[in-house]
C-alpha cells in the first residue's frame, strides 16, 4: 500500500513532463529486466526526449502527437541507425507512450503512436558456428587443458564453460547465475531468465554432463556458484568472454589461413539451437531456447545459402 502510495504521489508530482514520468516508467515498469534491455530503453527515451526537448523547448506531455513520433522516427532513420536499432527505438518509444495513455492519462488527440508504421525489422540472422569450427574451439579447449598458458591453470573449469554453453543454449547471464545446488546430474533447476522469468529446468547435452562433472568433482561440493575464479570469487560476465576468446585463439593458432573463430556466448547459444532444430525438431529447440514467443525461434532453423542450394540439388 505504501508503494502504491508512493508512486501516486510521484504521477502527481511529476504532472506533464516527459522526465520526469520516465523515471516513474524505469521504477514501476522496467525495473527487473535485464540490464542489457533496461541500458537500451534508458538510451532510447533520453535521444526521443532531447528530440522533444529540442522541437519545442520544453518537455510537457501534451504536446506529443502522432506527428512528432512520426518525424521522429524519420529523423533517426536518416542518421544511419542500423534497422534492428531503429526498431528497438521504434519499440521503446511506443511502450512508452502506450504506458501514459494507460497507466497514467490519455493524451489529448490519442496515443501519439496509434497509425505510425512500424519500421521494417531486419532479417533474422543466424550467428552460429560452422561444424569444422565447433570442433575446432572443442579441441582448443581440451588442448589448453593439457598445456595451460602461464597463469591460466584452469583448463577443466574453461573446458567445462564452453560445454555447458554449447550443451544447454543458455546465455552468458544464466551461466554466470547458476548455483552448485541447481543442478541435479540431468538438468539445472530453477534458472532465472532473462526478463527475471523462472525457467524450471534446463537440460544439458550428455558430452556437456561429463566433462561438467569433472569440474564439480575438482571444484568440491561447498556451495556457491558453479563456475568460481582461483579465489573462489564468481565469474563476471567480461570474464566468460576472455575464456572464451583465450580458447578461439588457441583454436586459430595453427591456422594456415589465419582465419581467427569470431564466439561469444551469444555465438554458442546460436549454434546449439540451430543443431537441435536440425535434428530433433523446431519445437524442441523452441523449448530449449526458453523463449515464450515463436518470433525469435525461426532465426536458428533459417537455412544458409548454401544449405538451401544443396537441398534443391538433391530434391528427386
Amino acid at each position: 500500500m505504501n508503494l502504491r502510495h508512493n508512486v501516486l504521489a510521484l504521477i502527481s508530482e511529476a504532472g506533464e513532463s516527459l522526465r520526469a514520468l520516465v523515471l516513474i516508467y524505469f521504477r514501476t515498469e522496467v525495473a527487473g529486466q535485464a540490464k542489457a534491455t533496461i541500458e537500451a530503453k534508458r538510451r532510447d527515451l533520453s535521444r526521443f526526449i532531447g528530440f522533444y526537448e529540442n522541437l519545442y523547448g520544453h518537455d510537457n506531455a501534451d504536446e506529443w502527437f502522432a506527428s512528432v513520433t512520426r518525424e521522429f522516427i524519420k529523423q533517426a532513420a536518416r542518421s544511419g541507425m542500423s534497422a534492428a536499432s531503429l526498431a528497438r527505438l521504434y519499440a521503446s518509444v511506443r511502450h512508452f507512450a502506450r504506458w501514459i495513455e494507460k497507466k497514467i492519462r490519455p493524451f489529448p488527440l490519442g496515443c501519439p503512436t496509434d497509425g505510425i508504421r512500424p519500421p521494417k525489422e531486419p532479417e533474422p540472422e543466424w550467428k552460429g558456428l560452422s561444424r569444422a569450427d565447433e570442433l575446432r574451439l572443442l579441441n582448443a579447449a581440451q588442448t589448453l587443458r593439457v598445456r595451460p598458458g602461464k597463469g591460466t591453470n584452469q583448463g577443466l573449469r574453461d573446458h567445462a564453460i564452453l560445454m555447458v554453453l554449447l550443451g544447454s543454449g543458455l546465455r552468458v547471464s544464466e551461466l554466470v547465475g547458476l548455483s552448485i545446488d541447481q543442478y541435479n546430474g540431468k538438468a539445472f533447476r530453477k534458472v532465472l531468465t532473462k526478463g527475471n522469468y523462472i525457467r524450471e529446468r534446463v537440460f544439458l547435452q550428455r558430452d556437456a554432463r561429463v566433462v561438467l562433472d569433472e569440474w564439480l568433482e575438482a571444484r568440491g561440493q561447498r556451495p556457491g556458484p558453479v563456475f568460481l575464479t582461483r579465489s573462489d570469487s564468481p565469474l563476471s560476465r567480461q570474464q566468460v568472454h576472455a575464456i572464451l576468446q583465450r580458447i578461439a585463439a588457441q583454436a586459430g593458432a595453427h591456422r594456415s589461413d589465419g582465419k581467427k573463430i569470431s564466439v561469444s556466448p551469444h555465438v554458442l547459444r546460436h549454434t546449439f539451437l540451430r543443431k537441435l532444430a536440425e535434428e530433433k525438431g523446431v519445437q524442441y529447440a523452441k523449448e530449449a531456447s526458453g523463449h515464450r514467443s515463436d518470433r525469435y525461434i525461426w532465426r536458428y532453423i533459417k537455412p544458409s545459402k548454401e544449405n538451401l542450394a544443396a537441398a534443391i540439388d538433391d530434391l528427386t
